[in-house]
């Protein structure tokens, strides 16, 4: 009885898988297979590319991007961020200030809506990081990321609480 509900439970398991996989659009689908192909490469250390490098260098595999453009995933200001987020801002968003304002950006602003392959910048009390979504707990509210980080030395995968300040797109 008890492999019988083994079994079950395995292919009940896989199942539910396979139906997340398939329903992620292509383009995610493409994004993730992408950034573990590549990711390794372009961010062997964290000191060659940090996490706004890994981003652009993935994006780029699918779209041009202008110098604004990576200015804007850069977050290149000279205006303090912390106030930027407080007045709303879309310079402390990065990648979905980028994506959205060239029009190949979907903003996801519902949680629930966020799927792996999807990108995300976001903001601690100290901090702020971007990457690419590999999955989410929506009861905990975390997040795996592919990205590039200093505890992981370079391109890996970490999980990150999910914080008020979190911006996530979805390439169109």
């Amino acid at each position: 009885m008890n492999k019988i509900l083994l079994f079950l439970f395995i292919v009940l398991s896989t199942s539910i898988n396979y139906a997340q996989e398939i329903s992620l659009p292509q383009k995610n689908k493409d994004v993730i297979e992408s950034v573990v192909k590549f990711g390794p490469t372009i961010s062997s250390t964290y000191e060659k590319a940090v996490c706004t490098e890994l981003v652009i260098q993935i994006l780029e595999k699918f779209t041009p991007l202008t110098k604004i453009d990576k200015s804007r995933i850069r977050i290149i200001t000279n205006q303090d961020i912390y106030g930027l987020l407080k007045q709303n801002s879309p310079i402390p968003k990065g990648v979905y200030h980028a994506l959205t304002s060239k029009g190949i950006g979907e903003p996801i602003d519902e949680l629930s809506n966020v799927l792996p392959g999807d990108f995300v910048q976001f903001w601690t009390g100290t901090w702020g990081h971007c990457g690419i979504v590999k999955s989410v707990d929506f009861e905990s509210k975390t997040m795996e990321l592919y990205s590039s980080f200093p505890s992981t030395n370079g391109y890996g995968i970490q999980t990150f609480d999910i914080p008020k300040q979190c911006y996530f797109v979805r390439l169109k």
